[in-house]
């Protein structure tokens, strides 16, 4: 039996967001999708599935304070990218994203 394609497994809508986000003690790299639940990094890097990363970013390049988060490897694309589920969201920073995902 075929396994499912990402899309249909996700439980969140995504939203194209090409950004650059930090990764704490790792260095800066490309965001290139967003969700409430999590987001795609564009890297080279290996990162194994349930690293722990912490995250930082802007919705909005006027935003006056970054979104910190916590995030885990969820699926690796070798060479390509990770998906991330974000950990601890906290409650204001769910609004923002889900205001931003929503337009």
């Amino acid at each position: 039996m075929a396994e499912p394609m990402q899309e249909d497994r996700r439980k969140h809508k995504r939203v194209h967001f090409i950004k650059e986000i930090e990764v704490v003690g790792v260095g800066i790299r490309r965001c290139s999708d967003l969700s409430i639940g999590g987001m795609y990094l564009d890297t080279h890097e290996h990162f194994p599935t349930g690293t722990q990363l912490h995250l930082r970013f802007k919705l909005h390049d006027a935003d006056p304070h970054p979104i910190e988060i916590q995030a885990r490897v969820l699926y690796v694309h070798e060479g390509l990218g990770i998906g991330l589920g974000f950990i601890d969201l906290r409650p204001e920073d769910r609004v923002k994203i889900l205001k931003f995902v929503e337009g």
